[in-house]
């Protein structure tokens, strides 16, 4: 039997008398409402992938490592602040609505990967796969609680698709 997407995720009912901080932050820790989409995690990053690919290619560049390392720090402080207080608004731990932290973890697969689609493809394709498959000590760390246990798990499984990123390009003689 095929399993089906469930169909878009409501928002939780607590958003509606929230504060404006807690709005603001819902919608960011969301990805823009990309969290309430069936497979929400794919759509998160897929966001993040269409944001660098197509609006600041090089952003996230060797070349460019002092502005990467500052953009990827303020996506992981924000995801952190705004998954903690969607986290207490709604007292579910590591809501499948929160996706920001697969925009962080897109960031890190592409951290220092030079610029171009021939690139940022198989980076997206290898943080999603490690991010599903949540290898040591992804797995066991995604019990922590608030913000930091959202962004940890999908952080270091980024790491094994960064390392396998670089790995490859270097075999590949692009560096």
């Amino acid at each position: 039997m095929i399993k089906k997407c469930p169909p878009f995720t409501p928002p939780p009912p607590q958003l509606q008398n929230a504060a404006w901080d807690q709005k603001i932050s819902y919608v960011i820790a969301s990805t823009f409402w990309t969290g309430h989409l069936p497979a929400s995690g794919t759509w998160g990053a897929l966001v993040a992938w269409i944001l660098h690919t197509f609006l600041f290619p090089n952003a996230l560049t060797l070349e460019n490592w002092p502005i990467a390392l500052s953009l990827l720090g303020a996506v992981i402080l924000i995801g952190i602040w705004t998954g903690d207080q969607v986290e207490k608004m709604t007292g579910i731990k590591d809501d499948s609505r929160v996706t920001v932290d697969e925009v962080a973890g897109y960031f890190l697969a592409v951290l220092f990967v030079p610029a171009g689609w021939q690139y940022t493809v198989p980076a997206f394709l290898l943080a999603r796969a490690f991010d599903i498959l949540k290898p040591p000590p992804a797995n066991a760390l995604q019990g922590l609680k608030g913000g930091l246990g959202i962004m940890v798990d999908d952080l270091i499984a980024s790491v094994y698709a960064v390392l396998i990123m670089h790995f490859g390009l270097y075999l590949l003689g692009v560096y």
